[in-house]
């Protein structure tokens, strides 16, 4: 059968198109190998990018399913380091590029521009650096995130030439200050808008209020001024503003109730001022509002209890005052609150754990009053308890002793009463134990020695009785004991030197006796050391010379003997006050460089000879004393027995002699009482 010209001539152009397209996969082919050779691939995700399989195959590579040609690069997050090769250039139909969340380094290249077809292009969270590319001549880009690396230069202008784009991220860049273009309202089918923390000033572009699309507003960590924007109230599809920690003022205004399908609400950092409007408890859509940290005042809506899907509600650091809204937290699955420094009264919120999710609960610093809700007692969940400096009272209801997931107990400057239940022992994972300032009772609880990740018991200024725990010696991670102006008792546990990285140990004014465990001068990285107003007796063992702390008091106690030169050079004279036995080596380099005012050892030692030597004169004077009054007693007894007698006498022979001879005829002569008495030896 003969061919015709038509025939030869298609199948002539149909072998050149396979040559074309077979030239084409392999200039791809070695672009992707190219591609390969500048980034380093510790889990070996890039493997088979090799000669023995088609780049269809490559791991994170998807083709046409007709020509074959590469259409994406997926690399996220797989641990990649290196640079972009300028060969992405040549895979001309590439619609996709992602390799967020790496550690590629570099430049963006500018070769990258030939890639006309990409409509996602995401580089974000890298450390990418230099001026970008003017990236817009990617007309179909639909996504461009390039957030979270390092570039710097002016912030890009021709951003708002691309048109396309649904997604934009710069944020957290290093661009120069400046304010946000106001060309950025041509992006009119932007949903995300990411611009947080690129060094941004100045107001707010009010085109951005004609992003009716958006759905996510981002300028956080910028230093974005004027008064907070009435006109956001316009962008009815937004359900995420991101306005934190800027320096926007004026009051939040009651038409942000408009946006009823706002989820996160978040412009804590800020100097906003006024009253919450009342409005804002309709946003049944919340699951996040953060207003921490600004000048609000007044009481919040009681209506804000009502929100059936706060997840996370924080107000710290303002002026609110009044009643807490009494049922936050009942309909809601809320997981963390903090309501810390500002003017709260009243009782307690009993609900915040109604659902058992919440993990971090922060009340400090406000004017709670009354009992503590026994609610919370079956709250397990919680993580984070810190409801210090109010003015509760009562006992700590019975289960919050035992968090097993508490990392933080904080209930310090209150008026609660009671003790540390045993139950104590169940938070495991516990590292800071705080109940200072109240009125505490009853004995520390051996339980105490269960929580090994313990750092920080503070229990100073209570009033806890009985012997410390010597179960405290479990404590390997403790940095941090306090236990000062309480009542305990009986000796220091040597097991304390078991705690080998206490930096600051306190037992100041307590009733503690008997010695100073030798096992203190263990504790080879104290910094701090407070035994003062106690009872301690006994010498300051040497062994506490191998420690070095910028702070140590053994004052007011009961202690004896030399102090050991290097504490004294450290402390000085005032942190050994008040233990009248305590003394200084004269010859000791501690006496020499101190200057101290303490009295040298020889000193006591020949006062306590001289005081033994006094002491025994005067026993025998009082002795010799004793015996010329026995004497002279004993004399005056006789002379009365003769007189007696001698009257009888007289009286039987009708004699009125004078009785003063007969008297004087029977006085002993010729002795000298004071001869009786030892003469004392002069010393």
């Amino acid at each position: 059968m003969s061919t015709s010209p038509l025939q030869i001539y298609f199948w002539c152009i149909l072998l050149f198109a396979n040559v074309g397209i077979s030239t084409s996969l392999r200039l791809e082919k070695d672009a992707l190998l190219d591609i390969k050779i500048h980034l380093q691939d510790p889990q070996n995700y890039m493997s088979n990018w090799d000669e023995s399989h088609s780049p269809c195959q490559f791991h994170g590579v998807t083709c046409h399913e007709i020509s074959g040609e590469v259409t994406g690069v997926s690399l996220s997050n797989a641990s990649l380091s290196g640079t972009i090769s300028p060969s992405f250039s040549v895979l001309h139909q590439l619609h996709t590029l992602d390799l967020s969340a790496n550690s590629i380094s570099g430049i963006i290249p500018a070769a990258l521009t030939n890639c006309t077809n990409l409509q996602v292009l995401n580089l974000s969270m890298n450390s990418l650096t230099g001026q970008l590319p003017d990236l817009s001549s990617l007309l179909k880009l639909q996504v461009l995130d390039l957030s979270t690396n390092g570039f710097s230069g002016a912030f890009p202008v021709w951003i708002s030439k691309l048109s396309g784009l649904t997604e934009l991220g710069l944020g957290e860049n290093s661009f120069d200050e400046g304010g946000v273009p106001e060309s950025i309202g041509l992006l009119k089918n932007l949903t995300w808008l990411f611009l947080g923390q690129c060094n941004l000033r100045g107001e707010i572009p009010a085109s951005v209020f004609d992003l009716e699309s958006l759905g996510t507003l981002d300028f956080s960590r910028n230093q974005m001024t004027g008064v907070f924007p009435k006109a956001i109230s316009n962008l009815r599809n937004l359900w995420k503003i991101e306005l934190y920690q800027n320096n926007l003022t004026g009051e939040i205004p009651p038409e942000l109730v408009h946006l009823t399908l706002l989820s996160e609400f978040d412009v804590s950092h800020n100097q906003l001022t006024g009253v919450l409007p009342k409005e804002i408890a309709r946003l049944k859509n919340l699951k996040i509002f953060h207003v921490y940290r600004n000048n609000f005042y007044g009481e919040l809506p009681e209506g804000l209890g009502n929100w059936e899907f706060l997840e996370s509600f924080s107000t710290y650091e303002n002026q609110f005052s009044g009643n807490f809204p009494a049922n936050l937290g009942r309909f809601s699955p809320l997981n963390t609150i903090d309501i810390s420094e500002n003017y709260f009264t009243g009782e307690f919120p009993k609900f915040l754990c109604q659902s058992d999710k919440l993990q971090f609960l922060l009340a400090l610093s406000n004017n709670f009053s009354g009992e503590f809700p026994t609610s919370y007692s079956s709250c397990k969940t919680l993580e984070r308890f810190r409801v210090s400096q109010n003015q509760f009272s009562g006992s700590i209801p019975h289960g919050i002793w035992g968090l097993p997931n508490a990392v933080i107990i904080d209930v310090a400057d209150n008026g609660f009463i009671g003790g540390i239940s045993s139950d104590i022992g169940i938070s495991a994972t516990l590292t800071q134990l705080l109940v200072q300032n109240n009125n505490f009772s009853s004995e520390l609880p051996m339980e105490l020695g269960n929580l090994p990740q313990l750092k920080k018991l503070v229990a100073s200024n209570n009033r806890f009785s009985g012997q410390i725990p010597a179960h405290i010696g479990n404590l390997k991670q403790l940095s941090y004991l306090h236990l000062e102006q309480n009542a305990l008792e009986g000796s220091i546990p040597p097991e304390i030197g078991l705690c080998d990285s206490l930096v600051d140990l306190d037992l100041a004014e307590n009733s503690l006796s008997g010695q100073i465990p030798d096992t203190v001068g263990s504790l080879l990285i104290l910094d701090s050391l407070n035994l003062s107003h106690n009872m301690i007796s006994g010498e300051i063992p040497d062994a506490l010379q191998s420690l070095r702390p910028t702070y140590v008091d053994f004052s007011h106690n009961n202690l004896s003997g030399p102090i050991p030169p290097q504490l004294l050079m450290i402390a000085g004279d005032d942190a050994f006050s008040e233990n009248s036995d305590l003394c200084v080596t004269a010859t000791s380099e501690g006496w020499r460089q101190s200057g101290t005012s303490l009295r040298p050892c020889q000193w006591i030692d020949n006062h306590h000879s001289f005081s033994r030597r006094r002491l025994f004169a005067v026993l025998i004077m009082v002795t010799s004393l004793v015996v010329l009054l026995s004497g002279l007693a004993c004399l005056r007894y006789e002379n009365n027995r003769l007189e007696d007698f001698n009257r009888k006498q007289d009286t039987e022979s009708g004699d009125d002699s004078d009785s003063k001879w007969i008297v004087e005829s029977f006085h002993v002569r010729g002795v000298n009482p004071s001869a009786a008495l030892p003469v004392p030896m002069v010393t």
